[in-house]
């Protein structure tokens, strides 16, 4: 009797005692990265703690909600992510770039997230990770792996952009498939390319470049028919003297990246050039004779360049915008209707996808605390991903999904699409586009 007695007060206390905290740990693509935090912030129905921070040790770079690149949130869960009844969620977000993100998900590469209160850090390994471009398309496929899956969530549209100087770069309005090919290869271009005028020859724009991590590099490249390793020269701007060989502001770089160095100096693994489509945008808004530029970005990084109207520096590709808009885009503050990229018109696009575990995290990872039951994928409905991830057919997505956070943003400018608006389709990043 005495030990039913116990065995029926231990049960008693279980059931009302709060369950143990779980936790999802995001990271992957810095172009998607407002798109992911709005959703997620939708997940949970009780009040929300939110912490926004970011420091160059641990790859934050230290903008603002939404667009920071570290984050923390706790709370209750909607009862929409039925899988984890009342148990109490934090989300631990640190997004260092798709390519990057891909790798250490896979590798079980211990990062630097915030803690839930904000201030503190704590190493663990990665859950999930957004990226701007397939796992195909990089030395790190999911395809053949025992434990990892991806599934595409949207469509990033992805765009050229511009120094904001004035002068001789009003004559940069559009670019072509020829010139973005030589100028990732040279890193630079003569200006006359643009300007049709033999005067400009020996005048040069330089290519913003992102570091090898980055997915918006990986589709610009396969957009352009070159491969991940493709050997580039890559240049950046230097605010603290004009070089004299080259008299410009821009120098050829080896070993050096722009942009926090993160996680013990991770950043400094991929190559030369911008860490973040925001330090590519910082350094086109910067003011300064000599910044002649252009760089690709997602449509999101490239929206508010300096102090200029919304997307202000935007140019065409092959003579295509990404909206109906048209040069119009320019100071838009209304929806984009993005029909040139749905129809198949306007090219420079890639699916967004998110590589995540298939069997329980703690598996895989030791500091991993949910299970698959819990995580899911946008095909389980009740789980987390079952929310976040899940597809529509139009109509009102749920809410939490990343379909919601892109179809409530459409009225002010989405900077994403949603798969199921579209009519054109690719298989991979720079792909054949059908129909």
């Amino acid at each position: 009797m005495k030990k039913h007695l116990i065995l029926t007060l231990a049960a008693s206390l279980a059931a009302v005692l709060p369950s143990k905290a779980l936790d999802l740990y995001i990271t992957g693509s810095t172009a998607f990265r407002a798109n992911v935090t709005t959703a997620c912030s939708n997940l949970f129905d009780s009040p929300i703690i939110n912490y926004y921070g970011g420091t160059s040790a641990t790859g934050g770079d230290g903008k603002a909600y939404p667009k920071a690149a570290q984050w923390v949130m706790s709370g209750t869960v909607s009862n929409t992510i039925s899988a984890l009844g009342q148990t109490p969620l934090t989300i631990h977000a640190l997004f260092t770039g798709s390519i990057q993100g891909i790798q250490t998900v896979e590798a079980g590469t211990k990062l630097l997230f915030l803690a839930a209160d904000g201030v503190t850090t704590l190493t663990n390994t990665p859950t999930i990770a957004f990226s701007d471009a397939s796992s195909s398309v990089t030395p790190y496929p999911v395809s053949g792996t025992a434990y990892y899956a991806e599934e595409k969530v949207a469509v990033q549209p992805f765009v050229f952009a511009k120094s904001i100087i004035g002068g001789v770069m009003n004559n940069v309005t559009n670019i072509t498939s020829g010139e973005a090919q030589f100028m990732i290869k040279s890193g630079r271009i003569n200006l006359s390319a643009f300007t049709g005028n033999t005067a400009d020859h020996g005048t040069y724009v330089y290519t913003a470049e992102r570091t090898k991590d980055s997915g918006t590099r990986l589709t610009f490249f396969k957009e352009e028919g070159f491969p991940y390793n493709q050997n580039i020269s890559t240049y950046v701007l230097d605010l603290n003297t004009a070089d004299s060989t080259y008299g410009t502001w821009f120098k050829p770089t080896t070993n050096y990246v722009v942009g926090p160095v993160g996680n013990g100096g991770a950043n400094l693994n991929w190559g030369n050039g911008y860490v973040g489509g925001g330090d590519i945008a910082t350094a086109l808004a910067t003011n300064l004779s000599g910044n002649m530029a252009v760089g690709a970005l997602s449509i999101s990084d490239a929206k508010s360049i300096g102090t200029t109207a919304n997307w202000a520096q935007v140019i065409a590709y092959n003579g295509v915008w990404p909206t109906v808009a048209g040069p119009g885009i320019a100071g838009n503050t209304g929806t984009n209707d993005f029909t040139p990229i749905l129809t198949g018109k306007y090219s420079f696009w890639g699916y967004e996808v998110v590589v995540y575990p298939t069997v329980d995290p703690s598996t895989i990872s030791s500091d991993q605390n949910l299970t698959a039951a819990e995580l899911g994928n946008g095909r389980t409905p009740g789980t987390i991903l079952g929310v976040l991830d899940v597809l529509g057919s139009g109509g009102t997505p749920a809410l939490g999904s990343l379909e919601h956070e892109i179809w409530a943003s459409e009225p002010t400018g989405a900077t994403a699409i949603r798969i199921s608006d579209m009519s054109a389709s690719r298989s991979a990043p720079g792909g054949t586009i059908t129909p």
